[in-house]
C-alpha cells in the first residue's frame, strides 16, 4: 500500500510538473521568447557561482528593448552517501557597453563573523550586506556610487555579475515567467542607475 502511495505521488507530482512547464513555454512565446542553444558563458557563470552542472533549457528574447537570455540549470552536490540535485536560474541582461567583471553577492554570517577581507566602500550597512568581488578597487568604487548601493540594501536578494556587455543575475528552483519579469525590472533599474561617466571610461564598444 505505501509502495503504491509513493508511486501514486511519485506520478502526480510529474504530471503537474509537466503542466507548469507546458503553461511557461506558452508564456515564454506569447512574449517572443524562444528556444536556443545553451550559452557556453551563461554556463561558466553558472558553474563559478554553483557548482559544475548541466543546461536544462535557455530562453532568448527581448524585454523592455533589451536583448535577454534566461538558462534553467542543474548540477548535484554530495553529502556523505546521500546525493542531492538542485535546480537554479540565470538571467542575462545585455548591456550598452562591455564592462569589467564585478560581482557583488550576499555576504555570508561566517565572512562577518571571521572579519574576512573584503573591498569596503562607504556605507557600513552595504558593506556588511554585501561581499564585492573585483580586480580594480577604483572601478568596483564608481560602479557602486552611493545610489545603487542605497538601492542595493532595498533589493538585498539580488545578486548580480557584470560580465563583459552582459548583467547577470540568477535564483534557485526552476524560472517562472512572473518572477524573471520581476527580476529583470530590477536589473534595468540596476543598470539606469549605473553612473554615465563608468559607461563612458570603463565601457568598450560591442561589436
Amino acid at each position: 500500500m505505501l509502495f503504491a502511495l509513493i508511486i501514486g505521488g511519485g506520478i502526480w507530482w510529474s504530471v503537474r510538473r509537466q503542466k507548469a512547464l507546458q503553461l511557461r513555454n506558452r508564456e515564454a512565446a506569447q512574449l517572443g521568447w524562444q528556444v536556443v542553444p545553451p550559452s557556453p558563458m551563461l554556463m561558466e557563470i553558472a558553474a563559478s557561482v554553483f557548482f559544475r552542472g548541466r543546461p536544462v533549457v535557455m530562453y532568448a528574447g527581448q524585454y523592455r528593448g533589451h536583448g535577454i537570455h534566461i538558462l534553467d540549470y542543474t548540477y548535484t552536490t554530495t553529502s556523505g552517501d546521500s546525493t542531492s540535485t538542485n535546480e537554479v536560474h540565470l538571467v542575462a541582461l545585455a548591456l550598452p557597453v562591455a564592462l569589467p567583471p564585478l560581482e557583488l553577492t550576499q555576504r555570508s554570517r561566517t565572512s562577518r563573523f571571521f572579519g574576512t577581507h573584503q573591498l569596503e566602500l562607504g556605507n557600513s550597512a552595504f558593506n556588511d550586506a554585501f561581499r564585492i568581488n573585483c580586480g580594480d578597487n577604483r572601478y568596483a568604487a564608481a560602479v557602486l556610487d552611493p545610489r545603487v548601493m542605497e538601492w542595493m540594501l532595498f533589493n538585498p536578494a539580488l545578486e548580480w555579475q557584470l560580465s563583459g556587455s552582459t548583467l547577470v543575475s540568477w535564483g534557485t528552483g526552476r524560472f517562472a515567467i512572473g518572477d524573471v519579469q520581476a527580476r529583470l525590472d530590477a536589473m534595468i533599474r540596476l543598470v539606469d542607475l549605473i553612473p554615465p561617466s563608468v559607461l563612458r571610461e570603463y565601457g568598450q564598444p560591442v561589436y
